[in-house]
This record gives structure tokens, C-alpha cells and sequence, in this order.
């Protein structure tokens, strides 16, 4: 899910000290035990699973929930993605792994940010100015804001050969003696969660507004032919923060050099000063590039490489040229994104550059309407075509004895993006607010067939492993679809627990208000304005579950003292389970829980103080997600993005299933952690929350 997180400062190599390789030591001998192989299918449903197997769409899936056992698996509260992955990873509840949304907040000024890493601490390292640049004299590197040891730890410890492909919330991995290579939450070369370019001679009057990095280029006669042909611009990477004056939005670049055909259906692209057969490509309308490198330099004589890919969308009557954000080149990583420390580089000399990004499929521009929708299913292919040749690489390395664990991206962002054409899940659904008929006539099946996709991978799985191999499927949530938005910060400022300043009724959360010339507004003292009266709000949503109370002493103009908390806590979620759609009568909260009666461990003081569970077809605002205070409480879902699982635990179970009868049902994630360690009879430390299903 590709969803609006704040940008992370970019720690690059040049920069951070370069980590010393990671020691792999032999591990034991565990043929005792045949192995355990987990496919981990993201976003998998047992609603739609089970449809499609008793309609013989699904023969692999049927086969082996026959064979074995097929049940819903408890997913994560909240179920989002980064939560349950960490639930699964750790054996701990959010309470004890401290990943509690994709987005936090920072108390110290109540902007949200990524819950990958940690709030940022302040410390100034300093630098020193040299010929025009600031060498940095210190500084930390990104830590992963995951706490609690992963279970692959323990199987490796124990000398079990472990191998962690595509693993989301391991952003930056931690280090191990286990082979792991991170996915979900892993940066592209910016820092961001991935921000693709949109190159075009043609005005957008809504650039502002897109996700895209917008380049309004002009072609010129370079040849002197009389034919403009010739568009210039530049690939744009991390920022250009060594360079003295330089800040967070200056970025560094190398020359983008594009040549149209005469007939404008090709199109030569260049990219770099040299044109290395390696920097260009040749594309005729509709066509992908493959990977090609991009170097640039924060000071002179150190370079750092990325990859980055194009798509010819169009070139009559106008450019319109997309480029990938530009990912990690695993060739050659400028961070740290797999352990042991060659591993990346040993998989694309297996199977080519891959994409790095966390979450690679391109929502953004398909929300933007830049793409359509045969062009994002175009790029979802090739998303997916790495993940197989990564799935064909940890099969031939998978030997008795082992553990892998192997992630497809396969089903959950497709759910995301495809569901307004059609209700997978309930046949007899209305038509959805963002619907269109005439895609929908030749996408209406395209989540289906995702499904049967994954159908034929297993069958390859099963035909790849050893015979007595412990099998084990799993999705970390299931889905639903999204038809009503819910602006929380607007409820809460309509029921009094959030004050705006002056006469404001919109506004944001946590920056100082701007003007319309981009200037920060300022009282009569020269004080920066902000939108919300921190010294009569005593509650704020941020995050897409989370609702925290302004509590003194922890955040930094708290008013709501420790002997208000539990009261305040109980009035919200007593109004919020009531809170009822004007436009459909239905209760738009399933269940509102405190933090403190569902979560356990020693970071639960981070926690939202409420946990908003929404009922089915329903869901948080992206708005109200980071901070922003809308008009409207309640807002039909219009956006591309229109399935969901960001709601109560209870409407979006993941699926179990395993080529072995197992011991009881009513599982959740932590309980397969549980049962690996079981498996290789480790004992389960007493921070895991789980227990083995094994008979």
C-alpha cells in the first residue's frame, strides 16, 4: 500500500560509515527435521479464497486445504500491514514491537512520521565547510524502530539455515546471521516511500496536487532539421545535502536526454552524461524500460548509483514519459538492505536488478490518473515477474532441514486499486463511488485472476519441495471494500475534544499554518501561527487507526493530566462505537479499544491512546491520516484506492493453510511464530504472545 508517509532524511553510504560485512557461521546440522517453506501472500482473503476454490478456479488451493488444513488466521489490531508483519516477525503484539501504524507522530511537535524509524532525536553532529561542501563530523545510522528479536534469529542461532525473502517492516534490516532482504518500508533514493517523475510538454493545471514529481519540458532542434525533437530534463535522486546552502528539497541529478522519432511512436531515452549502453533505451509507445543505472555525485569523485525505469505512455500530441522512482541498485546498494552483507548483489547476479522499493507497484500514478488502468496491470507484471525469479532462486536454494519465508505482493495493492470494478467479496454489492464502467467492462475479473496467479505459484512450490517439507500459507489480513470516507479530526473538533485557533474550522495538525505564497503565518510577535489551540485540544487523530490524547508531560503542549486520561479515554470510545452515517444509517466504528487493555509489552506507553476499529466499508480519511481538519465528518470514497483493511480486526482475517492437519483453529500470527520455533523444538521466549498449533 502506497500510502502518504513524510519524507525520511536519507542516510546514504558516502556519508554513513559503511558496515562491516556480516559473518554468516556454519549452522548445525537440522536434517532431523524436513523444514518448514511459508509463502506469505499479501492481503489474501478467506472470503474470496474460498469462493474460488469451490468454483474450481483454484484447483492447487483446493488441493492443499484437502490435503491439510485451510482456516482464517487473527490478524493484527489495527490490521495494517506493517503492524501484523511485525506481529508474525517478533511473536509480540504491537505493545511489545512498538510498530503501531504505518504512521506515528512526533511528540515534540505533532507531525506525523514514518513508523519505520524513530523519531527523529535532534542531536546535532555538526559539519565542517570545505571548498563548498558540508562534511558531516558524525552522525547515527537509520535504526529499524521494530523492537524484539525476529524469529529467524532464533532458528539461525539454533543452526537452522534461515532465508528471509522480501520481508516487509525489516527497513533497515537488522543485522543478522540469517540471509534476510527487506521489502515493505524500504526507501527508493530519495528517502520517500517511493516518488515517481512525470515528464511532459504538456500543462497540468492540477500538478500541485498530484503525488508526481511533475517535469514540464520543451523538445528543441538540435540537429537543425527543422524538427523539435530533442526533450532535455534530468533524473532526479537523493538530496543534495553535502553542498553548502543547499537544503532538503534540492536534490541531485544526472541529464535525461530523450529523442523523439520522426513519426512520434519512438522514442530514444539517455540517461547521464555518456550515453553507456547501459544508460539508454529505445521505446515505442506503450513499452517499459528495463533497469537502467543512474549515477550521481554529492561531491566530486564519489559517485553513488541507483536504477531507475521508464514508460513510454505517450507521444502524440503530447510527451508523456514516466520514470520509476529511482530504487537501491542491488547491484551495487547505497544502503544497507539485506544481511549477510553481499546477499543483495548475490540475488541480482541470480536473477538481474530487481525493484528495492518497499512497496514497487505504482498506485500513485494510477490515483493520479496519469496512468490507466491497463498501464498499472503493465507494471504490476513486472513487479511480479521479479517476485517468481525470487521465488525460483529461494526454492533451488531451499535444502531438508531449512526455513524460508518467501513474500508476494501479489493480491494486496491489487485489491487496493482493482476493487471499484467489481466486489470480489460480496457479488450482490452496489456499485462503487469510484467506479467506471468502461474500465471496469475489461477489469472487472483482473483481482480474480491475480488470485489464480497465486494459484499456479503454489502449484510450482509444492512440485519444488522435498515431500515431507511443513508447508504453510498465510496472508497477514484480509479485505474489504471502502465506500465512506471518515475525516476523524473533523469529529473530533464537531464533538469539542479538538479547538482550532481563531475562527478556523480546516486546518492541519503539527506545521505552522502557510499562506498562499508558501509563507508561514505569524501572529503580531512574530510567533508562527498553527491551526489547532494546543491549550484546549485534548484529543487528535493521526495515523490511519490511531487517536491520541494531548497528554501533559508527554506531549509538548499537553493539557490532559494522567487523572483525566482513563475518563476521556472511555467517553471517546463510548461516543465513536456510536457514531452514526447520516447517508447510510450504519455504524461507522465497529469498535474503538484503549491501548492499554489490548497491547502488552514495554512500548505500549508509545501506543495511540484509541485504537479505531472501523466497520466494513469504512475507513479513515487520508486527510485526517496525517493531521489535516476537513469541513465534512463523513465523504464517500471516490479515489481509485477503494479497497481496504484498515478497519476492525474482526471484518479482515488473513488465511492459514498448511499441507499438515494442524492442532486447533482460532489462530492468529503471532501463533505461526510460535510454531516455527515449536517446529525445530526451540522454546518460545515469554515476550512472544503466541503458541504452536502443532499437533
Amino acid at each position: 500500500m502506497s500510502i502518504l508517509f513524510s519524507s525520511l532524511a536519507l542516510t546514504l553510504a558516502v556519508i554513513t560509515p559503511a558496515l562491516d560485512p556480516v559473518s554468516v557461521s556454519p549452522a548445525r546440522d537440522s536434517t532431523s527435521k524436513p523444514g518448514v517453506f511459508v509463502l506469505g501472500i499479501d492481503g489474501m482473503d478467506p472470503v474470496i479464497l474460498q469462493r474460488l476454490m469451490d468454483e474450481g478456479k483454484m484447483p492447487h488451493f483446493k488441493q492443499l486445504a484437502t490435503e491439510g488444513t485451510f482456516q482464517t488466521l487473527g490478524t493484527s489490531n489495527p490490521p495494517q500491514s506493517p503492524v501484523a508483519w511485525s506481529n508474525f516477525v517478533t511473536g509480540m503484539n504491537p505493545g511489545g514491537h512498538g510498530i503501531f501504524d504505518f504512521i506515528h507522530r512526533d511528540p515534540d511537535n505533532y507531525i506525523p512520521i514514518t513508523s519505520a524509524t524513530p523519531a527523529p532525536s535532534g542531536e546535532e553532529h555538526g559539519s565542517i565547510e570545505l571548498f563548498g561542501y558540508a562534511i558531516p563530523l558524525g552522525g547515527e545510522e537509520l535504526p529499524n524502530n521494530r523492537t524484539g528479536k525476529p524469529y529467524w534469529d532464533y532458528l539461525q542461532e539454533a543452526g537452522v539455515n534461515t532465508e528471509i525473502y522480501r520481508i516487509p517492516g525489516n527497513y533497515p534490516p537488522t543485522p543478522s546471521e540469517a540471509l534476510t532482504l527487506s521489502g515493505m518500508g524500504t526507501v527508493d533514493m530519495r528517502g520517500t516511500a517511493g516518488e515517481y517523475t512525470w515528464y511532459t510538454d504538456e500543462i497540468l493545471p492540477n500538478a500541485a496536487e498530484l503525488q508526481a514529481d511533475v517535469k514540464i519540458i520543451s523538445p528543441d532542434d538540435e540537429d537543425g532539421d527543422g524538427i523539435e525533437e530533442t526533450y532535455r530534463s534530468g533524473v532526479f535522486g537523493p538530496p543534495d545535502s553535502m553542498r553548502v546552502g543547499k537544503g532538503p528539497k534540492d536534490l541531485l541529478s544526472t541529464p535525461l536526454t530523450v529523442t523523439v522519432g520522426e513519426d512520434r511512436n519512438v522514442a530514444w531515452i539517455r540517461v547521464g552524461d555518456v550515453a553507456a549502453p547501459s544508460g539508454q533505451a529505445i521505446l515505442q509507445v506503450g513499452e517499459w524500460s528495463e533497469w537502467l543505472p543512474v549515477s550521481f555525485e554529492p561531491m566530486p569523485m564519489m559517485p553513488i548509483g541507483g536504477i531507475v525505469r521508464f514508460y513510454l505512455k505517450e507521444l502524440s500530441p503530447n510527451l508523456k514519459l514516466y520514470a520509476s522512482p529511482v530504487n537501491i541498485d542491488p547491484e551495487a546498494p547505497a544502503q544497507v538492505i539485506a544481511t549477510p552483507d553481499a546477499a543483495a548483489e548475490d540475488l541480482a547476479e541470480r536473477i538481474g536488478r530487481f525493484y528495492t522499493q518497499g512497496m514497487p507497484e505504482e498506485v500513485n500514478a494510477l490515483k493520479d490518473g496519469l496512468f490507466d488502468d491497463d498501464d498499472y496491470i503493465s507494471q504490476v507484471k513486472l513487479v511480479h515477474d521479479e517476485g517468481h525469479d525470487m521465488l525460483e532462486v529461494a526454492l533451488e536454494r531451499y535444502e531438508p532441514g531449512d526455513m524460508s519465508f518467501m513474500y508476494l505482493s501479489d493480491i494486496d495493492l491489487q485489491c487496493h486499486m482493482l476493487w471499484r470494478h467489481a466486489d470480489p467479496k460480496d457479488g450482490d454489492a452496489p456499485e462503487h463511488p469510484a467506479y467506471e464502467a468502461e474500465a471496469a467492462s475489461k477489469h472487472e475479473q483482473d483481482i480474480e485472476n491475480f488470485y489464480a496467479t497465486t494459484d499456479r505459484v503454489l502449484g510450482s512450490v509444492r512440485e519444488s519441495l522435498p515431500p515431507e517439507t511443513l508447508l504453510l500459507v498465510m496472508s497477514d489480513h484480509g479485505f474489504q471494500a471502502f465506500r465512506r470516507r471518515v475525516h476523524l479530526n473533523a469529529w473530533l473538533r464537531d464533538e469539542g475534544y479538538l479547538v482550532l485557533n481563531g475562527d478556523r474550522t480546516t486546518g492541519a495538525i503539527g506545521p505552522p499554518v502557510v499562506d498562499e505564497e508558501g509563507l508561514v503565518s505569524t501572529d503580531e510577535s512574530g510567533v508562527p501561527t498553527h491551526s489547532v489551540d494546543w491549550s484546549k485540544t485534548r484529543a487528535y487523530a493521526l495515523g490511519f487507526n490511531g487517536l491520541y490524547l494531548n497528554l501533559e508531560g508527554r506531549e509538548v503542549s499537553g493539557i490532559v493530566t494522567d487523572a483525566e486520561a482513563a475518563a476521556l479515554t472511555a467517553e471517546i470510545i463510548g461516543k465513536l462505537e456510536a457514531l452514526t452515517d447520516p447517508k447510510t444509517g450504519q455504524h461507522a466504528v465497529l469498535n474503538a479499544e484503549s491501548s492499554i487493555d489490548i497491547y502488552s509489552g514495554a512500548r505500549v506507553a508509545e501506543a495511540p491512546d484509541i485504537v479505531v476499529g472501523y466497520n466494513a466499508g469504512y475507513g479513515c480519511s487520508e486527510e485526517s491520516t496525517l493531521g489535516e481538519i476537513t469541513e465534512a465528518v463523513f465523504a464517500d470514497n471516490d479515489s481509485r484506492w477503494s479497497g481496504n483493511h484498515l478497519m476492525a480486526p474482526e471484518v479482515v482475517p488473513g488465511v492459514l493453510l498448511s499441507n499438515q492437519p494442524l492442532a486447533h483453529d482460532g489462530n492468529k500470527l503471532t501463533d505461526v511464530t510460535a510454531t516455527l520455533l515449536d517446529y525445530y523444538d526451540l522454546p518460545i521466549p515469554t515476550d512472544m504472545v503466541g503458541e504452536s498449533f502443532l499437533p
